[in-house]
């Protein structure tokens, strides 16, 4: 299959992006500008609850349901319920989500990118895997057992991928040989739309089949890479899901572009929603415990 990028280079689609591309810009800088500036122990709140958001919206644009309260729980590994498998598959989405911000913002298009970007998740150096650093105890009960298992099975996993995949880079072949085509000929478009016109031909093309979160953080990447978003990275599974506009392959190629640059927006919108949250809650929190003690354990009313 080969994703025709005639079309978008037409005039008359031009006229019809510039608004939803300037916006969608705007709103973009104007939140990693916030983040940017904004205090660390905000504006790291802001980025660990963007990749929380962003593993939920992913897990269900696939139609699968995961409630934020049990990835939450799952992270500090205080699970109530048993977990499931979409719980699985959101906790590797976050974990993907994690290695792409905490690595140089051209590091998804190196070599152990790609690997990423395959399906594979080598582990981050230095992180302790399954049985390695600390020595954690297993509850007796039924559900932590099973919980540990999948855990388990995780981490063989990616061990088993990363020792596959670490080999050199990935030679270019197939639907992702053409994706990374549509890549390149992007290298002259702005910013914003080359991230659309990347997430659009990921679309269309599934070059991963069965990963389709990876098209999101590709997308999301592209606009680290290009310097767009040097704060963060984007939660487009999140604009994709709060967006209006719906993808759908019959429509014209402008037409779903002009869809994906609303959805960058709203995702950007959404993360400068969440930053005023935190910002409110914390002067709120500040002015009660005002004049109070450290060590004071009076209630605050």
């Amino acid at each position: 299959m080969v994703y025709d990028l005639t079309p978008v280079e037409l005039p008359v689609a031009w006229r019809g992006l510039a608004a939803p591309m300037e916006a969608a810009s705007d709103a973009l800088v104007r939140l990693d500008e916030r983040l940017a500036r904004a205090e660390p122990v905000l504006a790291d709140g802001a980025r660990a609850r963007a990749h929380l958001f962003d593993a939920q919206a992913a897990l269900h644009l696939e139609g699968q349901l995961v409630a934020l309260e049990d990835l939450v729980l799952h992270e500090a590994a205080m699970d109530v319920r048993r977990p499931t498998l979409a719980l699985g598959r959101a906790v590797a989405v976050l974990a993907d989500r994690r290695r792409l911000a905490a690595a140089a913002p051209d590091w998804a298009f190196s070599a152990a990118g790609w690997t990423l970007l395959l399906g594979a998740r080598p582990d981050a150096r230095g992180a302790p895997e399954d049985g390695d650093g600390e020595d954690h105890t297993e509850p007796p009960d039924e559900a932590a057992l099973d919980l540990a298992a999948i855990d388990r099975l995780l981490a063989r996993t990616r061990r088993t991928l990363a020792e596959h995949g670490a080999g050199g880079p990935v030679a270019p072949g197939g639907t992702l040989g053409s994706w990374r085509q549509v890549l390149d000929r992007t290298r002259d478009l702005p910013a914003v739309l080359a991230a659309a016109v990347a997430l659009d031909a990921w679309l269309v093309l599934d070059p991963a089949p069965r990963q389709g979160h990876l098209g999101p953080l590709a997308a999301a990447a592209l606009l680290r890479a290009r310097a767009k978003a040097t704060a963060h990275l984007p939660t487009l599974a999140l604009g994709l899901r709060e967006s209006r506009a719906r993808w759908s392959r019959a429509l014209p190629p402008p037409e779903r572009l002009a869809g994906l640059l609303g959805a960058i927006e709203a995702a950007a919108r959404s993360g400068g929603r969440d930053l005023d949250r935190l910002t409110l809650a914390r002067e709120v929190m500040l002015r009660a415990c005002a004049g109070k003690r450290r060590t004071s354990r009076a209630r605050v009313r």
